[in-house]
């Protein structure tokens, strides 16, 4: 092993645990990447003084340049070999199919300044190498991601297409939050139903979910790859389209109603159709709707959320009007007879009532009838005729 620079540990702190800590880290890269030594990039550490102080040893003999003493074109150079020499490392670590593994990697190759870059020069050619890997600068206004910069890591758009968890077809103007490097964007599909998330380094470990009351729903994971294409599931959201109208079957705009669901109330007033709208409501979610009246609840209606439900009907019963029955009426039968007690046929009967006049005919056998009377009626009734003879055959 050949030692490259001893460091102090002042201005800096450990990303991966303690100081302590990075002998085992070490180790376990070079557990790792041992088959394809791919580990030599990270120098080696070796605890001096109680921990104050750390040795950076590597396998490479040749002779040690820091970075910051070699020209501008031979800077280039290495930085172009510490590149190839990333790149080789990240490609190894996806054989594991480990995403927490490319993590740990990007959090390895942090260094605190530029001169924690050396080349190993030998016969053989360059070799790069980093010592206090692992480490940030705790100096204020230091920057960070200093290696991403210096060996220009690849970003690149990652193009997700956006499909419905129960049948995978195309889910338009479903919104994703996506978490990455740190941080967070909310992103919604588009009538295509993609989204595009720019500048996403390629190996960044990718997270996309939902959010529903500031609550992750179904998180989904990936990893940024140069060409590659994504999937997000999401559930199945559906607008509802409330119609109110009365018993007539007449529309009711300006109603105030309440709506309750997901353990939430908002209110919502119909429209000049006399409809109010739910947006992107989840499938199968219940949903309540009442007026108040007097702080109490009334024209209760329960629905569920349906996939293909185009109206949501409610229907407020109008008052019951009672309607009185017209009076009941009757007819008043009249017999017309002489002093004889004998009928008298075709007698002229006036009939005066309720202001009213109707002039009667008797029939052959001296009856007439005043039809639609309402009882207890005075009637005033004048009989006039007399008996006809009966004529000899």
């Amino acid at each position: 092993m050949k030692p490259i620079v001893s460091k102090e540990l002042i201005d800096v702190r450990y990303g991966l645990g303690s100081p302590e800590s990075s002998k085992n880290r070490f180790n376990q890269l070079k557990r790792t990447f041992e088959s394809g030594k791919e580990y030599r990039i990270f120098a080696e550490p070796v605890i001096m003084d109680g921990g104050r102080k750390i040795t950076w040893m590597t396998e490479y003999n040749g002779t040690v340049i820091n970075i910051k003493k070699l020209s501008k074109e031979e800077q280039s150079i290495a930085k172009e070999k510490l590149s190839v020499s990333i790149k080789k490392l990240l490609n190894a670590a996806k054989e594991f199919e480990d995403k927490t593994l490319i993590g740990f990697l990007y959090k390895c190759i942090e260094i605190p300044n530029i001169d924690d870059i050396h080349v190993i020069r030998s016969s053989k050619g360059d070799n790069v190498v980093l010592s206090q890997w692992g480490f940030l600068s705790d100096i204020p206004g230091a920057e960070k991601g200093l290696l991403d910069k210096i060996i220009n890591a690849i970003k690149v758009s990652m193009n997700f297409n956006i499909v419905y968890n129960d049948d995978e077809t195309p889910a338009p103007n479903a919104e994703v939050c996506f978490e990455f490097e740190g941080k967070k964007e909310i992103h919604k599909s588009n009538e295509d139903a993609m989204i595009v998330v720019e500048n996403v380094k390629v190996d960044t470990f990718v997270k996309a979910y939902e959010i529903e009351n500031n609550v992750p729903l179904d998180i989904q994971t990936y990893t940024c790859y140069e060409h590659g294409t994504y999937t997000v599931k999401v559930i199945r959201r559906v607008d509802m389209k409330f119609k109110v109208i009365n018993s007539n079957n007449e529309i009711l705009p300006n109603e105030l109603f309440y709506i309750k669901y997901n353990e939430k109330e908002i209110k919502e007033t119909t429209n000049e159709n006399g409809e109010f709208f739910l947006k992107r409501i989840k499938l199968d979610t219940e949903i309540k709707t009442f007026q108040l009246d007097n702080n109490d609840e009334i024209n209760i209606n329960n629905f569920i959320c349906q996939k293909d439900e185009d109206e949501y009907l409610i229907v407020i019963q109008l008052p019951e009007v009672v309607v009185e029955p017209p009076p009941s009426k009757h007819n008043m039968r009249f017999k017309v007879v002489d002093n004889k007690d004998e009928i008298v046929a075709n007698a002229t009967v006036t009939v005066k009532y309720d202001g009213k006049k109707v002039v009667l005919t008797t029939d052959e056998y001296g009856y007439t009838v005043l039809e639609d009377v309402k009882p207890g009626t005075k009637v005033k009734v004048v009989a006039k005729g007399k008996k006809q003879k009966k004529q000899k055959k």
